[in-house]
């Protein structure tokens, strides 16, 4: 301040500077304190524009103005007083003493936080870290060098590493409603592109939906599918004899970890990548609100969580409700802790959420946190459950730890939806779905578990369960995350998007297929092929038409 009045000689370009400065202090200090996310930092660096209209009403902005007003007016009246003999010597003093200051690394004695695990009070940290260093200097770095894309890559923040896997962004893509160009890769991969040949099921009209999504659920991490593990547990709901006679059990992961997982699940399309960008055409929410129903997503951790809210927004959800919102009750506040508000404190909001608006179609997706790998909910400190099972050949302490928590996950759901049937939620007019986000990735947990796959792509348990009779199918036929939005649709009676790649697994010629991205690594397989494609160096012309059309969003219309 002091050194822009030396050199400009007036009082306005220095007022300028402590408005501005002082908005951003002021913001970072409301978004830490009224966040109440522990991941801010890492995700989306406290002051992005999304982060203030998330919290900030529109009389909020008044007040901003306002407030802006009033501390560029005080700013510029203090300035004025400041007498100008020997600014610069001034100025020079105090800015060597801002330097030494900004540069002091006082993040190492920051205490600990016993309320929060060893993970996540490292994240805190860094926030804490982060709310007191210089804000202009964060501001640059967070904000204005990422947006100038690759050339100023060198001067923004180097992040945590898994950072780099939540931006779910390509600037590789095409979106055309013309198929005609890739007829032959269509034909040549058996996928369901530019058909919609599943025969009406006429179950009869369904008014809620209500999509269980499990965290990182392995169908090898349930012993009724991987006898390996020899221990017997999760039996009130995933190995009960009525439900393993309902599930898909060769349905392979698409996209992992979370965002990635359910992108897929929701656009049918394998290419996370370009929904973000090209604006989620084809989402299952979007299309399930032109119906009628409300789209929902309720999650026990934070929804801004690798932009999440953002992201979901955009999917087509009317409401997303999270960490923040269950922060607000007095009454749920001991229950949130570690990744966020445990499952079964989550699945009994849900059930007052549904009873407040049972007159509505709802289309309600779930998922909750306490099988997070690589330990799972390890506290639990103010829930009971039945014991624990025993796990004698089972050594290693953490994998003890997450099966436990399957099992106790496993009850949760198995009570959530014993519950919604007492309410009357769970009636001829609803439809539940349970799976998961995505399967457990390599871990050293997964690792030491016998049986369970060692890759990032490994199937998962997928159930529909209705009070109406489903049709007879194959649970064993090959399948993949972008089948399930089709299914959905089949069975609610509703038209498939043309742009989507999956096909109803209740279709009665069913094609199995699997398809997934992990890394740079494109993975299919058919009944025919199976593939390996290197998406930065395809091999031949066929994988490069592969690409091509795994890199295209189809549209129904022009685009």
């Amino acid at each position: 301040m002091l050194l822009l009045k030396a050199v400009f000689r007036i009082a306005f370009v220095p007022a300028l500077y402590v408005t501005a400065n002082a908005t951003l202090a002021v913001a970072n200090i409301l978004l830490y304190y009224f966040g109440n996310t522990i991941l801010e930092r890492s995700h989306f660096a406290l002051i992005t524009p999304y982060s203030v209209t998330s919290f900030v009403p529109w009389y909020g902005f008044v007040i901003i103005f306002v407030f802006i007003a009033a501390v560029f007016t005080v700013s510029l009246l203090c300035i004025r007083k400041i007498p100008k003999e020997d600014l610069f010597k001034k100025s020079l003093f105090w800015l060597v003493i801002c330097i030494i200051l900004n540069l002091l690394n006082i993040s190492v004695s920051f205490e600990k936080d016993e309320r929060f695990d060893r993970v996540i009070t490292g994240f805190r940290n860094a926030q804490i870290y982060y709310v007191t260093q210089n804000q202009w200097l964060d501001f640059m770095t967070d904000v204005i060098f990422p947006t100038l894309g690759e050339t100023f890559k060198v001067l923004a923040p180097v992040t945590e590493k898994f950072v780099g896997d939540y931006r779910l962004f390509s600037e590789d893509f095409t979106v055309t409603n013309d198929f005609s160009s890739y007829g032959k890769t269509i034909d040549d991969l058996g996928v369901n592109l530019g058909k919609n040949d599943e025969k009406h099921l006429d179950i009869g009209e369904y008014s809620r939906v209500i999509y269980i999504f499990t965290e990182s659920l392995s169908l090898e991490a349930l012993p009724c599918y991987n006898d390996k593990i020899n221990v017997n547990f999760a039996n009130r709901f995933f190995c009960r004899n009525d439900i393993v006679k309902k599930t898909f059990t060769n349905l392979i992961t698409s996209g992992s970890p979370t965002l990635q997982g359910l992108t897929v699940t929701f656009d049918s399309h394998p290419n996370y990548n370009i929904q973000e960008p090209t604006g989620h055409r084809n989402s299952l929410p979007k299309i399930l609100k032109k119906h009628g129903f409300k789209p929902v997503f309720i999650r026990s951790a934070s929804k801004f969580f690798a932009n999440e809210n953002l992201v979901f927004q955009n999917m087509g959800f009317s409401e997303i409700i999270g960490r923040e919102d269950f922060f607000e009750d007095e009454n749920l506040k001991k229950y949130i802790y570690g990744w966020g508000l445990e499952d079964r404190i989550l699945y009994d909001q849900v059930v007052e959420y549904i009873k407040k608006n049972r007159d509505e179609k709802l289309f309600v997706s779930i998922l909750g946190t306490d099988t997070h790998p690589p330990a799972g909910q390890m506290r639990y400190l103010h829930l009971n459950y039945p014991a624990a099972p025993k796990m004698d050949n089972i050594k290693d302490k953490a994998t003890k730890l997450w099966l436990t928590s399957i099992d106790r996950m496993d009850f949760d759901i198995a009570d959530f939806i014993e519950n919604l049937d007492k309410e009357g939620l769970f009636d001829e007019s609803t439809l539940i779905v349970v799976s998961a986000d995505h399967s457990c990735p390599l871990n050293n947990v997964t690792a030491k578990i016998p049986g369970h796959p060692r890759n990032n792509l490994a199937k998962i348990p997928l159930i529909f369960l209705s009070k109406r009779s489903l049709p007879e199918t194959d649970f064993s036929t090959l399948a993949n995350q972008t089948d399930i939005a089709p299914t959905i649709v089949h069975v609610l009676g509703l038209e498939k998007p043309a742009g989507w790649w999956g096909q109803s697994l209740f279709a009665e010629e069913r094609k199995g297929k699997s398809i997934g991205l992990d890394k740079k690594f494109l993975y299919f397989s058919n009944e025919k092929i199976t593939k390996t494609i290197n998406t930065e160096k395809p091999a031949d012309a066929s994988e490069e038409d592969i690409l091509n059309l795994f890199n295209t969003v189809f549209t129904e219309r022009r685009p």
